[in-house]
């Protein structure tokens, strides 16, 4: 069954779904492609706050692809409020 969606909620969501996807492309690749910014973080630090940004980035890039659980809690989970928390979380503790 297909239906097209025709309410003014639908511009505003693919925007933030754009950039949720934008954002977590160029912070992965910008870890992926310059690791050596990290060298400067102590290790426990690197440690503590990369996986936090890195489940953040995941979660950016499930609600930018727009994958949409049924589950109302992986809902909130991967939803882009959660993910930009995340994300700038493990950022500040990255590098505060």
């Amino acid at each position: 069954m297909t239906y097209t969606r025709n309410d003014s909620s639908a511009v505003p969501a693919q925007w933030v779904r754009a950039v949720s996807f934008i954002v977590a492309l160029a912070a992965s690749l910008t870890l992926m492609l310059f690791p050596f910014l990290l060298r400067y973080v102590p290790p426990n630090r690197v440690h503590a706050a990369l996986p936090v940004l890195l489940f953040g980035l995941a979660g950016a890039f499930v609600h930018g692809v727009g994958y949409r659980p049924d589950n109302k809690l992986l809902r909130i989970l991967f939803g882009p409020l959660c993910a930009w928390l995340l994300i700038a979380g493990g950022a500040f503790s990255l590098f505060s």
